[in-house]
């Protein structure tokens, strides 16, 4: 079977409803969450009285009759994974994953439904055809927590109209119970919808595997819901509701669909308009389609591995004055919520589709800067740990207090202090670990970006004043950045580091320009003339080697992915002359390895999303070219069958973390071009 991606998703939502496949083969496979927790999801077929296995491990029910579907194709496309099978006699299944996620619809993005559709081909007259799905208790909660064990859960059937549902969840319901980075949520019910809906048992499995009997008691602890279609073809719908899904700032927020519609309603809208949401959906895709066509089926392929990964690692509310918020989790690296540098490098896509969602991401942050415990004159780094925007986590001063978990020790689960309710006096973070130069030029960055793709200046007005204080930030410390953390914080701490001076430079820039908008001329002029003799400052110091050093104290030795130039290209504030770009990119092209150019000189590893952003500055399509193709190598070639990790190896292709983050969605940057 082609390969396509590192692992494939499933049904996947929001980051506590994303169920993926980490092989080719859908029966050879484990059937996991995006943090790669195994969860028994079963799908079955039934032809003549015979019993196939197309989804999880076939193995596990030889012994009871079961066939192994043969599996003959596989692919992916933006809302899509798609499978085949063959059966017996001419009779052959095909399978449709989707998950609804279309950044330009709000209501269908947050409904918590996804569906597998299905079709038995070549079935003649007299044969008779079932298709199930089986899905066990321990989806319901983290199972990689030792102190949890088997929980107790409950779960019911309930008629609909036209179909069936059957739910689960833990008897004991703890909204918004844990605050951490690789783990599920412990609360909420998932649902399974078909023609007929179960709860049984591992017992009623076996039987009905068997004999196909579907008189189930339900009575054994090892639970699973089930639905069940005899028509030629459907689909199953499986969907998640959290009762509650962010706590934000002390307020218990629904999910943007739940707040004005119940769970029932979403499984009913969704089996009754498939065909209209399908509609969308491909709608969506063709033209996504058209605009990437020019770059290749590879990086099509890089699209397809970063939509529903990217999206489904936010979740979508609204504040309680209506306004939206587009909460990321930091999946795989610390579990922050709103990380500004993971909102500034996934804003791509959503520049490109849907505005409201890039401020969506920016408002926990603005909230949080004006509160009294933040009294610093950067932006903030994130708002809390996912789902609680509890004020940010990232350095908190360990002394006297310790805030947040052990995480050499894992396997609890906590809750924050709210870390928001604090006053000005307390001494809560330690300044070394904070990001300031990276964290400001990306909020201001990203405040012009919204403005350019939708003309509305009323968000930055808003919070001009902050603005006012993060552009001087900028102007004192981002030419020559201290010691200090930036997005690429991994790698560690860095002085005078050039791509953030660019960063910076760039972010007073957008403050300029924003200003001009505003019709503050004066002001304008003051900062466009600061932001072009730093450029000036920059391009003169380049010009002394064969391309840009890493630092302003090092030499041709010496190399970085200057990704942050990228928004001086697209916004077209002209900071840079394209040759400037050009022979950056020449060198990174010079540098590639088989799956990419490092992202500096201190390590061969580097950044899917900043490796996508270097190939936007170039205008030759050869150099493009081959970033891309390496890139999409990487997708087929990884060893790690994992969400699509951002931070890997490019000789090797080892996946180091960060895998199923938001940030994906910087890979569509060259949409924007």
């Amino acid at each position: 079977m082609k390969r396509l991606l590192p692992a494939y998703p499933l049904f996947v939502k929001d980051p506590n409803f994303s169920i993926w496949a980490n092989g080719e083969v859908l029966n050879e496979c484990e059937i996991h969450t995006w943090f790669g927790i195994p969860k028994k999801v079963y799908g079955f077929a039934r032809v003549n009285a015979k019993t196939y296995c197309f989804m999880g491990d076939a193995k596990l029910f030889a012994e009871f009759g079961v066939l192994k579907a043969e599996q003959t194709a596989l692919g992916v496309t933006a809302f899509s994974t798609d499978y085949a099978f063959n059966l017996e006699d001419g009779i052959s299944l095909k399978l449709r994953f989707v998950s609804p996620l279309p950044p330009t619809n709000l209501e269908l993005l947050a409904m918590p439904t996804t569906y597998m559709e299905y079709e038995f081909v070549g079935v003649k007259e007299g044969d008779t055809t079932e298709i199930s799905l089986f899905i066990n208790r321990n989806v319901a909660y983290n199972t990689n927590v030792p102190m949890q064990g088997a929980q107790p859960v409950r779960g019911l059937v309930a008629p609909c109209k036209g179909f069936e549902t059957a739910c689960l969840g833990l008897k004991r319901q703890q909204p918004l119970s844990n605050n951490d980075d690789q783990i599920g949520a412990d609360w909420g019910y998932f649902y399974v919808a078909g023609e007929t809906a179960y709860l049984s048992d591992e017992k009623d499995l076996f039987a009905y595997l068997v004999s196909g009997n579907r008189i189930f008691t339900a009575t054994g602890e090892e639970k699973y819901i089930a639905a069940i279609n005899t028509e030629k073809a459907g689909a199953l719908l499986v969907a998640y509701d959290d009762i509650f899904a962010i706590d934000y700032f002390g307020d218990a927020r629904k999910g943007y669909y739940l707040e004005d519609h119940t769970i029932f309603e979403a499984l009913q809208y969704t089996w009754d308009n498939r065909g209209v949401i399908n509609a969308e959906l491909d709608a969506f895709a063709t033209d996504m389609h058209k605009k990437a066509e020019k770059y290749g089926a590879e990086y099509e392929n890089i699209l397809f591995a970063s939509l529903r990964q990217s999206v489904g690692a936010h979740k979508l509310v609204k504040d309680k004055d209506g306004n939206v918020l587009f909460l990321s989790k930091e999946c795989n690296s610390n579990g922050c919520i709103a990380t500004v540098d993971v909102s500034y490098p996934s804003m791509p896509l959503y520049l490109l589709y849907n505005t409201e969602l890039v401020k969506g991401m920016m408002r926990p942050i603005l909230k949080f800067a004006k509160m009294p415990v933040w009294n610093y004159d950067f932006a903030p780094h994130d708002a809390g740990t996912y789902p609680a925007c509890c004020g940010q986590v990232y350095g908190l001063n360990r002394q006297p207090s310790h805030y947040h978990g052990n995480y050499a020790k894992r396997g609890w689960l906590e809750t924050h202090f709210p870390i928001y309710l604090l006053p000005a006096e307390f001494d809560a973070f330690d300044f070394n670990m904070q990001m300031p130069v990276e964290e400001c030029a990306n909020m201001l960055v990203m405040f012009l970006a919204c403005y350019h793709y939708d003309k509305d200046i009323s968000f930055f007005k808003a919070d001009m004043e902050l603005a006012g204080k993060w552009v001087e930030y900028l102007v004192k410390y981002g030419l020559k950045p201290d010691n200090q953390l930036c997005t690429d914080d991994f790698a560690g701490h860095l002085k005078n580091n050039v791509n953030l001076a660019i960063k910076a430079i760039v972010g007073i820039a957008a403050y300029a320009e924003l200003m001009k908008i505003c019709g503050e001329e004066e002001t304008y002029a003051k900062y466009r003339k600061i932001a072009e003799d730093y450029a000036q400052e920059v391009a003169a110091f380049g010009k002394q080697f064969k391309h840009i050093p890493i630092t302003w104290d090092t030499g041709d030795e010496t190399f970085s992915l200057k990704y942050n130039f990228a928004f001086d290209k697209l916004l077209g504030l002209g900071l840079f002359a394209q040759d400037v770009f050009e022979t950056e990119v020449d060198c990174y092209v010079e540098k590639c390895n088989r799956y990419g150019t490092p992202l500096d000189s201190r390590r061969e590893y580097t950044k899917s999303d900043w490796l996508m952003w270097v190939a936007a500055l170039t205008e030759c399509d050869k150099k493009r070219n081959t970033l891309v193709a390496a890139l999409d190598l990487f997708l087929k070639e990884t060893p790690d069958r994992v969400p699509f990790g951002d931070w890997y190896e490019t000789v090797s292709g080892v996946h180091h973390a960060f895998r199923a983050r938001t940030v994906q969605g910087g890979c569509f940057i060259l949409l924007l071009r």
